[in-house]
């Protein structure tokens, strides 16, 4: 077994991950405690140049951390008004110092929160930019395995590999498969109207 906990169940193996921004309510984030597997801190920016965007997370890092609970950072390409941007995924992917010092940025700050590991959340990356986001991935996961940290991704919802849109066509399934620790598909995604 791999450092981390993957709990077994009658079913195979069930893996519970609960993301939840760091102002989530004291007593919800106790009471998922019992059943998560992990704990995902939603959510650090980033900036084109690889910079970091703080994230205000220490209270719920103290619950999780307390229950047993590994948490891990969630990296996200939103803007400042919280959504999701193809154009600041664009701009780290196509330039290696940033995804360099973005990778940096990402090690120092799992080391200094004691963080389990990152979770790449990344929505609408450009049909173009997808090997350079696969690429990213696996470029962390170098890094990070040998220091003892996981590498997950949230991956859109696909009926097949060449689905058209936005938040598909970025995602290669068998590319970031193939370089991440775990992947979870956003099947709430199909939930909106």
């Amino acid at each position: 077994m791999p450092w981390y906990d993957i709990r077994a169940s009658q079913y195979g193996t069930i893996i519970v991950i609960g993301y939840a921004y760091p102002f989530i309510d004291q007593g919800v984030l106790e009471s998922w405690m019992p059943d998560l597997t992990y704990y995902y801190s939603f959510s650090y920016g980033f900036t084109p140049q690889g910079e970091l965007i703080p994230l205000n997370d220490e209270r719920a890092l103290q619950t999780v951390k307390a229950h047993g609970v590994p948490p891990l950072m969630v990296l996200t390409p939103m803007d400042a008004e919280g959504r999701f941007s193809s154009e600041l995924a664009s701009q780290l992917l196509n330039n290696p110092a940033a995804r360099e010092r973005l990778i940096n940025n990402i090690m120092a700050e799992m080391e200094r929160k004691g963080y389990h590991g990152v979770d790449f959340d990344f929505e609408y990356v450009n049909r173009p930019d997808r090997d350079l986001y696969t690429g990213l991935i696996a470029e962390t996961a170098a890094r990070a395995r040998p220091a003892g940290f996981l590498v997950t991704a949230a991956l859109a919802p696909k009926t097949s590999t060449d689905q058209p849109g936005l938040l598909y066509e970025g995602h290669d399934y068998a590319g970031i498969g193939a370089v991440a620790d775990l992947v979870m598909l956003m099947t709430y995604e199909w939930g909106y109207t």
